[in-house]
């Protein structure tokens, strides 16, 4: 039952999560982006980023506050995905950033996490253990 339900819970977040970035990674474009800013704001707990990038002409920036699990610095390459039909609309393409966000990860577990334990309590008992032992029965009654 526990990884039918882990499962199930997999899957309903993966199919939340493909659909529901922004920039919409099937409509968005990548392009390089140079990290002109990699700080760590000590009144709000917070890294602060700024990424310039070039689309076409127009020299854009995207500025972020989001955790990520590579250390960024002043000076490093990373990818940007963006909307064509408005470039300002982007994000640093990383797994944790652009697909997970910390956020959203848990939240979602801990929403999993309740609705487990209330299903549990609801039903009263754990149906995955051994079945009770029955009295034998021959196979043939003589």
């Amino acid at each position: 039952m526990y990884k039918v339900v882990f499962i199930l819970y997999v899957i309903i977040f993966s199919s939340y999560v493909l659909f529901t970035r922004i920039p919409d990674y099937f409509e968005g474009e990548f392009i390089k982006g140079v990290v002109s800013k990699a700080s760590f704001s000590e009144e709000t707990n917070e890294p602060e980023l700024l990424i310039d990038y070039r689309v076409g002409n127009e020299k854009l920036q995207h500025k972020t506050n989001s955790w990520f699990l590579t250390p960024y610095k002043q000076g490093q390459q990373v990818t940007i995905i963006y909307n064509p039909s408005d470039p300002a609309v982007s994000s640093i393409y990383a797994f944790i950033g652009y697909w997970i966000k910390w956020q959203e990860l848990i939240y979602t577990s801990v929403f999993f996490v309740i609705l487990f334990l209330a299903a549990k309590s609801i039903v009263g008992h754990d149906n995955s253990g051994p079945a009770k032992s029955l009295p034998r029965k021959r196979k043939y009654d003589e």
